[in-house]
């Protein structure tokens, strides 16, 4: 299975989701890996953020402005900030320290839909 890593929670796709926190040496070890079975892809898009999780797992950490494309399952690895940066032209002048960050392993399924949200606009097209 195909290991994503991003540097925020995210969920760029419809499919359920499974979040939980886990420890850093735990999510090292995750990365070093997917990437020993050549299933690491990197969507993080700062270099500081790639640097850090290069430091913890020994792994290079290409950056990746990219939007993120998901296969139909994968294993999500986050590395994110605790807070937010307020002021949105700091984000690449940002140094964050090691303690900043924390780290979540999700898994999705795109299939694996436990029910369907009905948006308004298909219950409007049904009506007619």
């Amino acid at each position: 299975m195909t290991t994503i890593l991003l540097n925020s929670a995210m969920m760029p796709d419809e499919g359920l989701y499974i979040l939980q926190r886990v420890r850093r040496e735990f999510f090292a070890e995750l990365i070093a890996d997917a990437h020993r079975r050549g299933n690491l892809r990197s969507y993080i898009g700062y270099p500081e953020t790639a640097q850090h999780i290069e430091r913890i797992s020994g792994v290079p950490i290409p950056v990746n402005r990219a939007a993120t494309q998901l296969p139909d399952q994968a294993l999500l690895a986050v590395c994110k900030l605790k807070y937010r940066v307020s002021d949105p032209a700091m984000k690449g002048q940002l140094q964050p320290n090691e303690n900043d960050y924390e780290y979540y392993v999700a898994t999705y399924d795109r299939n694996h839909l436990r029910w369907r949200i009905v948006s308004d606009e298909s219950q409007s097209s049904q009506a007619a």
